[in-house]
């Protein structure tokens, strides 16, 4: 059984056909990914200023990516609430946009 099925890629592929939002999205999930993981660590060593730095990074990618958004031809359809936007922030970010990334799915968008 696939974690992500071939009709949640295509879905994604329809919100993602923007070059631009295509390269801003691949530096964004990984400064998403890499804040997260550093804020973790960050506790861990109780190294509070990093902590803030991370927040800030995992903020700054998040932003940026909405911003990326906005040139889409097939605009997003917004968040539900607050449990629905972390849900839907952490399974793009982490899950969804690495799979697709490596999909034909993103080779054809791509090339467009």
């Amino acid at each position: 059984m696939k974690m992500i099925k071939n009709s949640d890629l295509e879905f994604y592929q329809n919100l993602h056909q923007n070059k631009i939002n295509l390269i801003i999205h691949m530096i964004g999930s990984i400064t998403f990914i890499s804040g997260n993981i550093g804020f973790i660590y960050s506790l861990i060593i109780q190294n509070y200023t990093f902590a803030v730095s991370c927040v800030f990074l995992i903020i700054l990618s998040i932003i940026i990516q909405g911003v990326g958004h906005k040139l889409e031809p097939v605009p997003f359809k917004g968040f539900e609430g607050p449990i629905d936007f972390i849900k839907i922030i952490y399974l793009e970010l982490f899950f969804i946009f690495p799979v697709f990334l490596f999909s034909p799915y993103f080779k054809e968008n791509w090339k467009k």
